[in-house]
């Protein structure tokens, strides 16, 4: 009888602090999520192939849902996650016909809808942490979607190209209406910032001085937003990809001249967008059998999560990146100018997660091709994003930093370091990183 007893407030609290996830016949159990950005990230991770736009979560665990499956929309999901055992996580477009949000009453909630008429709509906004809240607009059926783009901008303080906006699962141009996509009264635009490859520099070293064409080309998941030199950028009509090609000659000093444009540089200069709405998967590479799928990079969906990740107080993050630079075969300049370049991001949050991706895997969304071809080349891409305070000492409580770390990264990039450092060779290097917004 002790013993039975003993077990019933120990059932009680293991209800408490886990959900069932399921998707199809997937079934599993994780930590509650007390936010509904922190219940994506878990879904991301469990559920990769369903992107974070177009992911759903429906119960029917609550008395308001009458036995049937319902969507928890983002605002209702503290009011609810507490009374739910299991929920569905589903693509936007598999929801069942007259499925709609749970909005129980209570406080924080938006304001009830006005009427709808024949001329005007309300147009309502769920965005993402780094967004922040839109409130709901009031259009016409035939305001052209251009209008809305500027209250965005306006209402998050974002230029035009820091966000996008999807509606049931799809982007939209700006010249459409919300009565080309049969929109309602009441329906909800989904809006996520724009995630960019952040300043990947180039640099060649050559024993001696060289001519070297350096020709670079994107997975259809990425687009060219800036490029120093600037060089023409080229379409691949058998794929879409966008491919650039610098054409340089080394000097033993380190510096680089691009011999189309006559400009001298101290190295080659990159920057990219991710192009939402199109299919999220790294092209066919010759170097995709190299890594296991786990390792593979998408601009689009790629994530971080404790297992893969380490998880840092901003306080130790410019410290820490040296270290671990530094054994990645970057010289003080490449480092100063890595911790520089991302530090305003950094001390938007007080807990960093990152990680660096496998060079195989990074080669499949941006590969490079460099003729002659160099003895070695060193290509650096990091991945982080923002974490809660509360999320730093729960779920992420186990991926801290160690003193080893410089070395776990350098097998993950997949270094060879003694002949990265071998001035006898003609050596390439490369860095770069993508902060994670809105997953």
């Amino acid at each position: 009888m002790p013993k039975a007893a003993a077990s019933k407030p120990a059932a009680h609290k293991e209800q408490a602090a886990l959900l069932i996830l399921s998707n199809g016949t997937k079934r599993v159990l994780i930590p509650r999520p007390k936010s509904y950005k922190a219940a994506v990230d878990a879904a991301r991770r469990h559920f990769p192939a369903i992107k974070a736009e177009d992911i759903v979560f429906q119960t029917k665990d609550l008395a308001i849902c009458d036995g049937e499956l319902l969507d928890i929309a983002p605002e209702s999901w503290e009011l609810v996650i507490d009374s739910i055992k299991a929920i569905s996580v589903v693509e936007r477009h598999e929801c069942p016909q007259g499925s709609s949000p749970v909005i129980p009453s209570g406080k924080g909630l938006p304001p009830p809808l006005l009427a709808p008429s024949s001329d005007k709509l309300i147009i309502n906004f769920y965005s993402c942490d780094t967004v922040g809240k839109i409130p709901s607009v009031t259009v016409k059926p035939t305001t052209p979607f251009r209008k809305i783009y500027k209250f965005v901008a306006e209402k998050a303080g974002l230029d035009r190209d820091d966000f996008y906006l999807v509606f049931d699962g799809a982007r939209f141009h700006e010249g459409q209406t919300p009565e080309d996509l049969n929109m309602c009264n009441g329906d909800y635009i989904d809006v996520g910032r724009t995630q960019r490859g952040g300043k990947p520099v180039i640099y060649l070293y050559s024993p001696t001085e060289i001519d070297a064409a350096v020709a670079l080309t994107l997975t259809r998941e990425w687009s060219f937003s800036a490029i120093y030199p600037v060089v023409p950028t080229k379409i691949l009509p058998s794929s879409g990809r966008q491919r650039i090609q610098w054409n340089i000659r080394t000097h033993m000093d380190g510096n680089l001249t691009e011999t189309t444009t006559a400009l001298d540089v101290a190295y080659l200069f990159w920057e990219a967008h991710t192009n939402h709405g199109i299919p999220a998967s790294p092209p066919a590479s010759p170097v995709a059998q190299q890594f296991s799928p786990g390792e593979l990079f998408s601009p689009l969906t790629s994530d971080l999560c404790p297992a893969d990740s380490v998880v840092i107080p901003v306080a130790e993050i410019t410290p820490y990146l040296d270290k671990v630079l530094l054994v990645l075969g970057l010289h003080t300049e490449a480092r100063t100018s890595f911790i520089t370049y991302w530090l305003p991001s950094f001390l938007k949050h007080k807990h960093i997660a990152l990680r660096f991706v496998p060079q195989a895997a990074y080669e499949a969304a941006a590969a490079l091709d460099i003729s002659p071809a160099p003895d070695v080349v060193t290509r650096v891409f990091m991945l982080f994003k923002g974490i809660a305070d509360d999320d730093a000492v729960g779920a992420w409580a186990g991926a801290r930093a160690a003193d080893d770390d410089g070395e776990r990264w350098r097998r993950v990039v997949g270094l060879d370091a003694e002949r990265a450092a071998d001035a006898s060779l003609f050596r390439v290097l490369e860095w770069g990183g993508m902060e994670v917004l809105g997953r």
